[in-house]
Formats: structure tokens, sequence, C-alpha cells
């Protein structure tokens, strides 16, 4: 049972809640974490899936937080998180044989700190293997690169790690960005599909630059993404940032966390739903639970999205403006395109399978091993024209298959399914959960896997229905039923386009991490820096906490990686 009263209690007990208590409990307040699910962690997790002896990751699949600051300050690679990192990291596959197939440009030097070394033949490479579509290709990959390795990559580090008390009123560090650059500042103006055709000549790599896109945010190539997503696509796609596979699975970042947690006297509840923020002349005392028990904390922080954060609060303790401008984000769309809602960009179907064997695929003998891994046709001018997303919003999918495959975690962690056997992840974009009822979402498992197989006998003839053994497909009715905090069915609490980043994120007048009682905090990914495991909102909102209170423990930062000359990369 909970004591009856700490200094710090966390509302949910998702990765953000696990990373601000390891930071609360090391600055010496007792702190407690509470959950209504009967697991922590919220999207770090793993499941038993499809079958037992299979482990497959059913939200967050490529991690990569051993780059946050708390892996190596809280020694978690001692607690069970470790990565191991594989030698490719981002490709496509075309119909016809031909195919990108990246090595990291920061490749892993120490596999036991992540320590990144920048190669110079890794960069040369993709540079080469971009140019083959159209000369200029190469030229964009070559550009990226050298900005990345120059500015992009320590700006967006920084940016990541702090927030609007660090940034003031100037420009944070993106922005910066956009204002030195005259071609960032064009480029962060366009629309995704307008991006496209500005950087890239042909269309194979246009293709690929518009679906790595929705990968990262959900959006599609019809929206803006401002300077955030641009630089943070532009290094994934080029294949900048390694690959990494956490062994064991993404929950092995949660059962970490809580166990340096709890080495440090931190205490956490599941089957523990908090019912109310309990408040007191304008001040955050603690929380009730649903059971009516109540615990008193001298700060409370919410791991929600931001709706659920003011709901619990209560309505009597939210300015009206600021009440009716977040409600609005529960809102359906009215079209397409409509920016006002919040939760509706990140719906996919999310497959589990087992196979008998890998695949095998025609165009590169080792194109199963890379982590993350698109294929699809050369189909630009359908992307651009609205005509995919259009699909999908009518009729739940697209009639052309862009799948994204996670395609390589057996073959680097031994622990994800039995000897013999082998794994795949598949991911393909779908409409939001309101647009069909529970029973036509449970009754997507073999209709979409088959359809998975049928594409992917393209180009692995050996993917057929008789090389699965085993299928499980998560929905987004599946994603709502785990985790309310995503309404739509998306796996982001909270769409990121411009309207809802940096500054903007959730609105401009709570995006400090403070909500509008004294003492009441917002450490969720529906903060600065948005979604996606091992991201700073958790720990920007510790810093705010720590200026508020006087704490002195401060988080310590992660060095960014050198520069390297890339002469003669062409």
């Amino acid at each position: 049972m909970p004591d009856k009263k700490y200094d710090a209690v966390i509302v949910g007990g998702g990765h953000h809640a696990n990373i601000l208590g390891l930071y609360l409990q090391k600055a010496g307040l007792k702190t407690a974490q509470f959950e209504r699910w009967h697991e922590m962690g919220g999207g770090a997790c793993g499941e038993e899936l499809p079958l037992p002896g299979y482990i497959m990751n059913i939200c967050a699949q490529w991690t990569r937080f051993y780059s946050h600051p708390c892996y190596d300050e809280f020694k978690l690679r001692d607690y069970g998180l470790v990565y191991n990192f594989p030698e490719y990291n981002e490709g496509w596959a075309f119909p016809d044989g031909r195919y990108i197939i990246g090595k990291a440009v920061y490749a892993v030097t120490d596999p036991l700190t992540g320590k990144q070394e920048f190669s110079n033949e890794n960069a040369k490479d993709l540079v080469t293997q971009f140019g083959q579509f159209n000369k200029s290709d190469g030229e964009v990959c070559e550009w990226v690169i050298e900005s990345y390795d120059s500015k992009w990559k320590t700006a967006f580090g920084k940016n990541r790690f702090t927030g609007p008390d660090d940034w003031g009123n100037g420009p944070d560090q993106l922005e910066q960005l956009v204002i030195d650059d005259p071609k960032l500042a064009k480029l962060a103006k366009m629309t995704i599909g307008e991006q496209a055709v500005a950087l890239f000549k042909s269309p194979e790599m246009q293709t690929f630059y518009m679906r790595c896109h929705m990968t990262s945010h959900g959006m599609y190539p019809s929206q803006k993404c401002g300077i955030l997503w641009l630089v943070h696509v532009l290094g994934l796609m080029f294949s900048l940032e390694p690959g990494a596979v956490a062994v064991g699975g993404t929950h092995s970042i949660t059962h970490a966390m809580l166990r340096a947690y709890q080495d440090m006297g931190g205490e956490f509840f599941v089957l523990n739903e908090v019912e109310k923020v309990l408040v007191e002349n304008g001040t955050a005392k603690g929380i009730r639970l649903k059971d009516g028990n109540e615990i008193k904390a001298d700060i409370v922080i919410s791991d929600l999205n931001i709706n659920l954060t003011l709901e619990i609060l209560g309505k009597e303790n939210v300015p009206d403006d600021i009440w009716n401008k977040v409600a609005k984000f529960r809102d359906r769309p009215t079209e397409m395109n409509d920016p006002g809602p919040g939760y509706e960009r990140t719906s996919i179907f999310w497959g589990s399978l087992a196979m008998m064997e890998p695949p095998k695929f025609t165009c590169h003998k080792d194109m199963h091993l890379v982590p993350r891994l698109y294929f699809g046709e050369e189909a630009a001018e359908y992307l651009l024209s609205g005509r995919y997303q259009k699909e999908i919003w009518e009729t739940g999918m697209a009639s052309k298959t862009y799948m994204c495959v996670a395609s390589a975690d057996h073959a680097y962690d031994a622990t994800r399914c039995p000897p013999g056997r082998y794994t795949q992840m598949i991911e393909e974009f779908c409409w939001p959960i309101w647009n069909w009822p529970e029973r036509k979402w449970l009754s997507m498992n073999k209709v979409v896997a088959e359809r998975w197989l049928k594409e992917w006998a393209r180009y692995a003839p050996n993917m057929t229905m008789e090389n699965l053994i085993e299928a499980y497909v998560t929905t987004p009715d599946h994603v709502f039923n785990r985790n309310p905090n995503m309404f739509g069915g998306g796996w982001g609490a909270l769409d990121c386009d411009p309207q809802r980043s940096g500054k903007e994120r959730p609105i401009r007048e709570l995006n400090n991490y403070r909500m509008p009682v004294k003492n009441y905090y917002l450490c969720s990914s529906t903060a600065h820096s948005a979604h996606g495991i091992g991201r700073g909102s958790s720990h920007n909102c510790y810093k705010a906490i720590a200026k508020d209170l006087g704490l002195k423990y401060q988080p310590v930062a992660r060095s960014m990686a050198g520069s390297k000359d890339m002469k003669g990369a062409k």
C-alpha cells in the first residue's frame, strides 16, 4: 500500500514517469508513481507475441535510449538495459531490384557506451547509393551529411534536452538554424510533398522521403512538418544515427529504470488509477485514487496527455481560454487535412509475425538485416497528389502498400524467438479508431497479414503464408484499449505538426511544463520535445521543478559527437 504522504507523486507510469522518478529520487525527494495498467512503461513495452517464446514490441520499436542522459547517469546498462548495434541502418527496396542499404554515418565504436565516430567510408557509400537514382540526389545526400555534422546534430541534441525556460524570448536551437540558413528557411515553410520535390530529382527518393516522414510523426505529404521533423527525417533517411536493438525488447528500458529507481528508494504502484488532483488555494496538494484513497504530496506531475492532465485537475481549476483550447484536441477531424484535432495522425497496423525462415530478398543478400526497411514501388505522384492519404481516410487502407519493416531484431537478440525461428514486425498506416466499429478492427488480423505477405513476396519470394507461423496485428482499437492517452488509437499522444511543436507544444500558455495551478507539472510527450522513447520532456520537466523548488541536483548532459571532414565524400 502507498504511504499517505510523499514529496512528489507522478500520475501515470509511462517511460517519462520512469525517467522523472529517477531524477526526483536522486534529488532527495520521496517519490511514488501511480499507474492504472497492470504494468509500468507505457509505450516502452514488449509482449509475448504472437506466440509463447516470442518477444515483440507492440509500440516503440526503434529506440536509442542509450543516448538519453539518464542512461549513463543511472548506469542503466548495469540494470539490464543492453543495446546491440546492427551494421546496417535504413533502407528501401524497389520491385525492380534497385535498393538503398545504409550503414550508420555516425557508427558505434563502443557498444558498451554507444560512443559514436563519424565514418567517412559509410558517408561516401551513401552518397554513391543515392546518386544512382539521380546525380543531384547524391549531392543532396552530401549536403545533408555535411550540414548535420557541422550544425544540425548539435542543435538537434540541445533542442531535445532544453525547453522554453532555456530559450527565453529568443529562438530555440532549431529556429536559429532557420535564421542562419536561407535554404533551410525556405524548406521549413513547405509541405512535406513540396520538400520532397525541392530536395530530390528522382521519384524514387521523393517516395522514400515522404514515407520516412510518416514513420517519424504520422503526417502526410500534404501537411507541413516544420524544422524539427525536417532535420529529424533527413537524419533518418540518410542513416546518420545508428540503429539499435534493445536486448529483451523495449520493455528492457522500463525494467532497468525501475530497478535503478527502487534502488534509490522510489516506489511505484500498478492498478492504482488516479481520479483527481487535490488542490488547495491554487496549489496542488496530492491525488485521490479511484478507490477513494487520498495521497498527499508537495508536488504532482502528470505523465498523461494534456487533455487528461487538465481533466483530472478539474475545469474549476483551469482558466476558460486554456480549457477550451485544449478541449478542441479531442475533436474529430471534419476533413482529411484538418489541422485542428490533435490525436488522429499516427494510426497504424503494427504487425508481430512469427516466421519459419527470414525473408530472402532478391535485391541484396543482407537486406533482411536492415533494422528499418521500407519497400514499395516508386509512386511519388501517387503520394504527392493526395490519393494515398485519401484512400486511407476513405477506406481504411491505401490501394498501394508501403510497409516499414523491422526485420532484424532476431539477428541481434537471441531472446526474441525460439532457436531456428524468426520474427518480423511491420508498420502500415490506417485511419483512426473511430472510423470502424470494434468488431471490424478485430477482423483485421488475417486480412492485413495476408496483404502484407502478398506484397512482401514481390521482393522476397519465400515470404508466403506457408512461411508464416502466426501473426498478431495491433490496431488503433488495441492501442486505445491499452492506453487511454491515445484518443485516436495512434502511437503519438498529441500530434506534432508545427502548430504543436517547440514553444507551441502543447499550447503556448502551457509550454514550460507548468500547469495552471502551482506545483502541478506535465512531463509526458504532449510537452516538448514530442513523442518517441528517449525524448526530453521528462528531463526538461525536472529542470523546471528544480528551478521552482531550488533543488541543487541537475541532470548530467551528454556531449555531442565531434565534427569530421567530409572532403572527397562524392
